[in-house]
């Protein structure tokens, strides 16, 4: 590594499976060398997860020398911050950014749009009666809610029916013109 001037180093198995597992096997050994490992453990001292790496390397194209290749792209990610450093800082980023401008309302402005709504809304409306809801039609004498139907025009309710059987009320009429016909 460079801050103590060591040798560089081979991976480990596990680390070597978890950066370089998915490439061809006869790539991965191409890539089990000193100098590869050195730049992997550079990378991961530095934040970069194995899964990282490995899903950036299997997205490369193969080209004349695959090795080198992906030796190069590895040199590259020293200059780069890993992925999840980047998340953090942007992340406070646009926390920052959000504090800045998101404030609550003054109770003025408040007030003011409130009075706003509701004068576009209009007063109250009074209360509209609600209308007798029956069932049947109303009985022709009295003007319940009648039960029995005797004519087109005479319905009566049980009792005017009573009052028609003991001949106390008389049936009344259908219409003027029925009354000149009869």
């Amino acid at each position: 590594m460079e801050l103590f001037d060591l040798p560089p180093q081979t991976l480990g198995d596990d680390t070597h499976q978890k950066v370089f597992g998915d490439l061809p096997s006869a790539l991965a050994a191409a890539l089990r060398t000193a100098e590869v490992g050195d730049v992997v453990l550079q990378l991961l001292d530095r934040g970069w997860r194995p899964g990282q790496l490995s899903s950036r390397i299997g997205a490369l194209p193969a080209g004349a020398d695959p090795a080198a290749d992906v030796l190069a792209l590895l040199r590259g990610f020293l200059d780069q911050v890993p992925p999840d450093a980047r998340w953090r800082e942007e992340r406070a980023q646009r926390q920052a950014s959000q504090s800045q401008f998101e404030e609550p309302a003054s109770e003025q402005s408040r007030q003011r749009w409130i009075s706003e709504i509701r004068s576009q809304l209009g007063g109250p409306k009074a209360p509209r009666p609600q209308p007798l809801l029956r069932v049947r039609p109303p009985c022709s004498l009295c003007g319940a809610e009648s039960e029995f139907f005797v004519t087109r025009s005479a319905r009566l309710c049980t009792a005017c029916v009573q009052l028609l059987e003991s001949g106390t009320a008389v049936m009344p009429s259908a219409s003027p013109a029925a009354q000149e016909a009869g």
